[in-house]
């Protein structure tokens, strides 16, 4: 190395995620030395300071608030403010300038003017010039739990794609991708530090409390991040049409990616190719720049040439046949005998055959059906269909003729599938599979209003008994619905009741997973809860109008012999028998018997606090059950640098084996042998092409949600 420049590690910034902390003075320090817990060669926290904050911060339930987490927080959540994606380098008169996509921290210009003549032994330090921001997400979700683990990662996920994700500069101008604005050029390139609005300083925190992230732009003062459009929920931030923004196209079919510049671009004429984008899911575009001067962003650029994710054909929201189909966001798949759904986020549920005319498998996996592919409701001929917005798993309820989608923060939907499974749909001629009003199973909503359960849906996993739907909602726990009911009427006894819902601290965490299992000794119905960063819950739903919590905690961890507890969050539950396994990130797969997760606690005993432990670190009582066993792949030697964490998970019993196929991430497949649970044997692990979230089983074949990757089969 020659030379550096660290975003996080720069003082000399404010406008960032941490503000104006100051690394060296934030880490704790040598008590002996006065030496302060950092590498010598990064600069970075080190060894020392993750020791600190594990063995300082997290004090039995509740995380310790009144100490500074540089690293904690930075692995949580604020990698994703950073994090350095791309750059490109371009002398400017005299100067040397590298223009590097730092994600959610947007772009950052750094004079980098003498790095050819740098040694190791002379080492160049970058030195900030000015930066752009990124669109924000609008943070991780604000759940109110109070998890014991300094990295729980709950609601990280969406920060994770955010951002500017590439940059590229041509002249005095930069071209760059940013998630959810698309494609945006930045006048300017040669004098970076003239980024900043004419009416800076800027006041972007809306609450007033330093530090919260709400909205996670409040450190940014050099612009004006108020949405341009206040009546429009997905606006850009004004910031993005004003000097220096002279383009923000907002997505391009799909999210901002990647990027390549034509070797001679024209801003002023109409008639050539610009600029060519990857936008994600959706596809490939071409792009024509012609009038930046134009009064409309829509009307200085064109989309000359795109090209889809797929060649498939879906149904358009008339019906005919002539919808394109984009998937990259690919985060659910649910499997019958002879059909695969699929969760798509933004772009719906869609319908795969998968066996042939003769009902075999076959490698010729084709759409069939889908939901309309919009995130909003679109009326034709005066109907309004609705879709599954942003669903991310699809579950088969026991008719065969649902598949019900989870929707995030849009609740429960219900797709009809009964015509897919008859067949009606073909490749060429797919069936549009209508929402209406009445497959919409949410507590917020302005058409019936639970008032008791008037906080934000959040549905990420169902089961089924009867016409009662157990819903993982989240923040919100458990959450009951009559599938039989009229959702619209309020009275209709569509909603039957919640476990969990409490503002400040909720119950389950953010529940995430959720399996029924009943008792053959005394006949009572459990909920087996994956409680996001509570780790593991339990309640008694026998009567759902009296439901009772028997057990939250999060499993048991030791470290150099020191009993504390997991880190991550459970994101899935599967009951296998008399046992249930959990998926849980950071933490690998979990046993546990059945018999000890339903016993009850010794009385007095506070059920959502099994473990306790002084400020000394003394232990005061740990009731938590101790599991059967665990299995985490970088425990598995020769993948001690494999990076990937337990998402979903299926099962098959064969010959006597049980094996779990488990969606791992930037992992792949992992196959694991749960035979027995105090031995798991990892099987094998195949790579995949994106990242891992879901896994579907169906005569012998396995499917693959995987995110931007799409779908991946394996026989």
């Amino acid at each position: 190395m020659v030379g550096r420049y660290n975003y996080y590690l720069d003082d000399q910034r404010g406008e960032d995620y941490f503000g104006g902390m100051i690394v060296r003075d934030a880490v704790a320090k040598d008590p002996a030395t006065g030496e302060p817990y950092l590498d010598a060669a990064t600069g970075m926290p080190d060894y020392r300071q993750v020791n600190y904050e594990i063995r300082n911060s997290s004090k039995g339930k509740t995380k310790n608030t009144e100490m500074l987490h540089p690293w904690a927080d930075l692995e949580r959540e604020a990698r994703w403010y950073y994090q350095a994606l791309d750059v490109d380098v371009a002398v400017q008169n005299q100067r040397t300038i590298a223009y590097v996509a730092y994600s959610l921290g947007g772009v950052a210009a750094v004079d980098v003017t003498g790095f050819d003549s740098a040694t190791p032994a002379n080492k160049l330090q970058g030195n900030y010039l000015g930066f752009f921001p990124a669109v924000p997400p609008n943070g991780p979700d604000e759940t109110g739990s109070q998890p014991a683990s300094l990295l729980p990662y709950e609601g990280a996920g969406k920060l994770k794609e955010s951002g500017v994700r590439a940059v590229r500069v041509q002249g005095n101008t930069v071209y760059l991708t940013d998630h959810f604005a698309g494609l945006v050029l930045l006048e300017g390139a040669a004098h970076p530090e003239s980024w900043r609005g004419a009416g800076a300083p800027y006041n972007n925190d809306d609450n007033g409390i330093a530090g919260d992230h709400v909205p996670d732009h409040e450190n940014i003062t050099s612009f004006d991040m108020s949405p341009y459009d206040p009546l429009d929920n997905e606006s850009l931030p004004t910031a993005f049409f004003q000097k220096p923004c002279l383009l923000a196209t907002s997505e391009l079919n799909g999210h901002g990616n990647t990027l390549a510049l034509m070797d001679n671009i024209t801003l002023d004429a109409a008639g050539t190719v610009d600029v060519l984008e990857c936008s994600g899911a959706g596809g490939f575009v071409f792009v024509d720049l012609y009038n930046l001067q134009a009064a409309s962003m829509s009307a200085r650029y064109a989309i000359t040439g795109y090209f889809p994710p797929t060649d498939e054909i879906g149904a358009a929201p008339d019906g005919s046949p002539s919808e394109t189909i984009s998937i990259g966001h690919t985060s659910g798949v649910a499997a019958s005998a002879d059909y695969l759904y699929v969760s798509d986020g933004p772009h719906g549920v869609s319908a795969w055959k998968i066996t042939d005319e003769a009902g075999y498998p076959t490698d010729a996996v084709h759409l069939v059906g889908n939901t309309v592919q919009d995130e909003y409701p679109v009326t034709v001929a005066g109907e309004t269909i609705y879709p599954p917005s942003h669903t991310v798993r699809s579950v088969i309820d026991p008719s065969g003729e649902n598949a019900w989608s989870l929707c995030a923060r849009n609740g429960l939907r219900r797709v009809r599938v009964a015509e897919i499974e008859a067949g009606q749909g073909a490749v060429g001629a797919p069936l549009l599979l209508k929402l209406s009003l009445q497959d919409i199973y949410e507590h917020n909503n302005e058409v019936a209003n639970v008032d008791e359960l008037n906080f934000q849906d959040h549905a990420y996993d169902v089961e089924f008994a009867g016409n009662l739907a157990f819903v993982a909602d989240g923040s919100n726990g458990l959450t009951v619905y009559d599938v039989s009911k009229d959702p619209t009427v309020a009275g209709s006894g569509f909603f039957v009741a919640n476990l969990g819902t409490v503002k400040e601290k909720p119950l389950f965490g953010t529940a995430h997973g959720v399996e029924l299992w009943i008792d053959p000794a005394s006949g009572r119905r459990y909920a087996v809860i994956a409680s996001g960063p509570y780790g593991v819950g339990v309640a008694d739903v026998t009567d759902v109008h009296a439901m009772r919590t028997i057990k939250v905690f999060q499993p048991i961890k030791y470290e150099d012999g020191d009993v504390g507890s997991a880190d991550g969050k459970a994101s899935d539950v599967e009951v296998i028998g008399d046992k249930a396994y959990f998926a849980y990130d950071s933490f690998g797969v979990v046993c546990y018997a059945l018999s000890d997760l339903i016993a009850d606690v010794p009385e007095g005993v506070d059920p959502t606090v099994l473990f306790k432990k002084t400020t000394r670190g003394t232990v005061s009582y740990d009731y938590r059950p101790i599991a059967l066993g665990r299995f985490k792949l970088q425990e598995v030697p020769g993948n001690e640098d494999v990076d990937g964490a337990a998402t979903r998970m299926k099962y098959t019993v064969q010959d006597g084996r049980l094996n779990l196929y488990i969606a791992f991430g930037a992992a792949g497949l992992v196959k694991v042998d749960f035979t027995d649970p105090a031995q798991p044997l990892l099987v094998e692990r195949v790579d995949t092409a994106a990242e891992c979230s879901d896994v579907a089983i169906s005569n012998g074949r396995i499917y693959l949600g995987d995110g931007a990757g799409g779908l991946v089969f394996f026989k």
